[in-house]
């Protein structure tokens, strides 16, 4: 998966996902979002893709072609969070974002380093989200040595 993005398909709530079908075929992220409880609907957007989804979700498979009318907030559960903190990469956030009870799988040594310190002492941090990585990196990994070393003097 590239990524996600939530959204209204007419009065229902969709998550788009982008993805790469040489990497993982539209049935396979199908299957897997079904095991995973995240499959309630699909709204296809070829007969290919409805023949596939009816094999997933039955008559909860519908073609449609209709615009997705994106929420504004895309990043909602990593703001409310932590995490907010914590810079990463545009796909990182995404599948933070959307398995957030799982975020420090996504995430390297140093950036949960960065986690656990903003965690202890969220005063004083800068918002990362949306910001690209290579500008928050400095700061973020500057404060984390700061709350670190403020605790081992404690």
């Amino acid at each position: 998966m590239l990524s996600t993005s939530a959204g209204w398909v007419g009065e229902v709530e969709v998550v788009e996902v982008e993805f790469d079908p040489a990497r993982l075929s539209y049935a396979q992220l199908l299957k897997e979002a079904v095991q995973r409880e995240c499959a309630l609907r699909a709204f296809p957007r070829d007969d290919t893709q409805l023949a596939i989804a009816r094999a997933s979700v039955g008559d909860a498979a519908e073609r449609s072609d209709a615009e997705i009318r994106r929420v504004s907030d895309q990043k909602y559960y990593l703001a409310q969070t932590p995490l907010r903190f914590v810079p990463m990469t545009r796909v990182q956030a995404t599948r933070i974002n959307a398995d957030i009870d799982h975020a420090a799988d996504y995430l390297s040594a140093r950036q949960r380093r960065i986690l656990v310190a903003a965690t202890a002492d969220p005063d004083g941090w800068e918002d990362c989200i949306d910001r690209r990585m290579i500008h928050a990196w400095d700061a973020a990994w500057e404060r984390a040595n700061e709350t670190q070393a403020t605790s081992a003097a404690r």
